[in-house]
């Protein structure tokens, strides 16, 4: 299986399958669960019927987001598996139908799918005693050191919410989602799958990705990104060895191997590091 994989936007099924909230949510769930499924179990998993579940399948198997095989030599049954854990579509500017596919793609989520993550908000007046909720519009100006800033803290918040996504998928289950987030923040009710993260890449982009991925130093591990975030917004080591679990020496080398791949060599430079 792939880390990650661009596909094409012209891809069979895949703006249906993008566009379907349940179909994303049922990709997300099986990727997650890390290993081959038969369609019964992901119908459990994602606690839908049958039948929706193996449409979901179909329309996820035409767009290439996961293969379906045999379970074991000599038996008839059939398991899926994801193909890919992330989703990165390739488009290109020059394309006029590429073009079109981008404004589905905008349409879906500037006035469809703000409406569907919060489909199941529970209204503030029946929310339990300690329930969090969030909402902020305002129109600003902004100079370009102000949106640069902007840009800077909005990356922290990113980050934090990849490193949450990172823990609960490397759970043995995945609990239904009970917070939704858009810059506004409220809990949920109901039984609510997670989403996948999707990216939109330019195909002149995804070619200098090609070119350069094996130069590419390896990623951080959870716990290299845990530790390194929280020294950047600038916890003691002391602090972050306890939050971890772990002992400062044990943090040091933790530490290390983060800087090596990083390319830094102490804690200060961590504020202008390139933090995935």
């Amino acid at each position: 299986m792939s880390k990650s994989i661009h596909i094409s936007i012209e891809q069979p099924g895949l703006l249906e399958a993008i566009r379907s909230h349940d179909t994303m949510g049922l990709w997300e769930v099986l990727r997650r669960h890390r290993r081959a499924a038969k369609a019964s179990d992901v119908a459990a998993l994602c606690r839908c019927g049958l039948a929706e579940a193996q449409r979901a399948l179909d329309l996820l198997e035409r767009a290439k987001l996961v293969r379906r095989r045999q379970a074991s030599r000599g038996r008839r049954s059939f398991v899926y598996e994801v193909t890919m854990q992330s989703i990165s579509v390739v488009f290109d500017r020059r394309d006029p139908s590429h073009e079109k596919l981008i404004r589905a793609f905008d349409h879906y989520v500037l006035h469809e799918l703000e409406d569907e993550h919060f489909r199941h908000e529970i209204p503030i007046t029946r929310a339990p005693a300690g329930c969090w909720r969030y909402y902020h519009c305002n129109p600003l100006f902004l100079s370009d050191a102000d949106l640069r800033e902007l840009k800077q803290r909005i990356a922290r918040v990113e980050e934090f919410v990849k490193l949450l996504n990172d823990r609960q998928s490397a759970g043995d289950s995945t609990p239904p989602c009970n917070y939704t987030t858009l810059m506004r923040v409220a809990p949920l009710g109901g039984h609510v799958m997670p989403q996948p993260h999707l990216k939109l890449v330019s195909s002149k982009v995804a070619e200098a990705q090609r070119r350069t991925g094996a130069a590419q130093p390896r990623g951080l591990s959870r716990r290299e990104r845990e530790a390194v975030l929280a020294l950047r917004d600038g916890r003691s080591r002391a602090a972050v060895a306890e939050h971890l679990g772990i002992s400062v020496q044990t943090l040091g080398t933790i530490c290390k191997r983060a800087y090596r791949k990083l390319g830094i060599h102490r804690v200060s430079q961590l504020q202008d590091a390139s933090i995935d």
